[in-house]
């Protein structure tokens, strides 16, 4: 009985101490490793909730901007679309001529470039497109 509680009394601090150096130190070395990666993160972007805030009021802005914008083309749209719907072909054709030849003449400086590309190669091909973006504005 006594070699048995000696026994016990010098494996329990052995496997006491095994688990200290051998589990709580590599853990707290992992913790440590991962407390400094995240003290990095907040030190490197910390902006980064500024600038998304930032680019959804820009973005808001933007959609508030082109509102106008977008209910002419629809409109534009929606013209033709009941043109279309009527069998008025011309009046349809005529609705889309003058909306591309607006957009050629007022950004045939600082457009799309592959757009105007495009537009000048079907006013090459079509008469009424090539009269409505080549006429003298009043």
């Amino acid at each position: 009985m006594k070699r048995a509680v000696t026994f016990l009394l010098c494996i329990a601090p052995g496997i006491a101490i095994g688990w200290y150096f051998g589990y709580t130190r590599p853990m707290a070395r992992e913790q440590r490793e991962l407390l400094a990666h995240s003290q990095y993160i907040r030190d490197h972007f910390q902006h980064v909730d500024s600038d998304v805030t930032a680019l959804n009021k820009s973005r808001e802005d933007y959609i508030k901007a082109i509102k106008p914008y977008m209910a002419e083309s629809a409109s534009m749209a929606l013209a033709a679309l009941q043109r279309l719907d009527g069998n008025d072909l011309r009046g349809a054709r005529s609705t889309l001529v003058a909306e591309i030849a607006n957009y050629y003449r007022g950004h045939s400086r600082d457009g799309d470039t592959n757009l105007l590309a495009r537009i000048t190669a079907l006013a090459a091909k079509d008469a009424v497109l090539s009269n409505a973006i080549y006429k003298k504005s009043p």
